[in-house]
């Protein structure tokens, strides 16, 4: 289910969020249970179980805060449990922006900043961040002369009998993409049970470079071991510093993740 095509009523968003939830019934991906903040529909809160990959038997909370502009704009997603990933912020920050990058530096009002345990979206949905968000935008509103240029142009190549040719403004915007609630839940689930979408995020995606790097080693690791092992030289410069280093913070997170204190705690 989409919101675009709503009018930018809170109380409208609100219950079309409240329906997107009534589906996720019959939608929601393995493993994954949401309940909503009592009266508060923009507020999810969630827990993945996760059944297999490289953080298998994970127990993940996390809470997903929903603007009142939603789907133009993305949600918040926070999760309470430490968790070493290359997609979240640690807990231990104080915050990271998702814009980061050398082409499009960091301010002190950077609006994209995530708070400490904050899941980026950036690599999954990235229609949201950055230029691709501005472009869109942009592009949603023409010109304001664009009408008048139109007809003067017209004017003068009227004689001629000549079709004037749209400008880049007057040809149809492609709709902007919406996500529904089910499609973003499954992707966050997909981030801890698929080596292969890990293997997929580029670092300036990443809320977490220090997991990013120590994924990396990790996965040239496990497929490059024998290699390594015969012919120290074969490491890169960088592998050094994070060998072993993704597979001892994971397996203590994922145990601890389980444990009373942070299950009833």
């Amino acid at each position: 289910m989409s919101t675009t095509r709503l009018p930018n009523v809170p109380a409208l968003r609100k219950q079309q969020l409240l329906l997107e939830f009534a589906s996720l019934q019959h939608a929601a991906p393995p493993g994954t249970y949401m309940s909503l903040s009592p009266g508060d529909p923009t507020l999810w809160l969630g827990v993945i179980f996760v059944r297999s990959g490289p953080y298998a038997s994970a127990v993940l909370r996390f809470q997903i805060r929903f603007p009142t502009s939603y789907p133009d704009m993305p949600p918040l997603v926070n999760f309470a449990t430490d968790v070493f990933h290359p997609l979240i912020v640690p807990l231990t920050t104080y915050t990271f922006s998702t814009g980061a990058s050398s082409e499009d530096p960091v301010s002190a009002t950077d609006e994209e900043r995530l708070p400490p345990g904050g899941f980026s979206l950036r690599h999954g949905f990235p229609h949201w961040f950055g230029r691709a968000k501005r472009a869109g935008l942009q592009s949603a509103t023409p010109p304001r002369e664009t009408a008048s240029v139109r007809n003067s142009s017209a004017t003068s190549e009227g004689d001629e009998g000549e079709a004037v040719a749209p400008s880049p403004a007057e040809k149809s915007v492609e709709p902007r993409k919406t996500v529904p609630v089910s499609e973003l839940l499954d992707y966050i689930r997909s981030t801890f049970d698929d080596e292969t979408v890990l293997d997929s995020l580029p670092l300036e995606a990443a809320g977490n470079p220090s997991a990013w790097h120590a994924w990396k080693a990790h996965r040239k690791g496990s497929t490059a071991s024998a290699t390594k092992k015969g012919s120290p030289q074969a490491r890169s410069p960088g592998d050094w510093h994070w060998d072993g280093i993704w597979a001892r913070r994971v397996q203590n997170e994922i145990e601890a993740s389980s444990s009373d204190a942070m299950l009833y705690g």
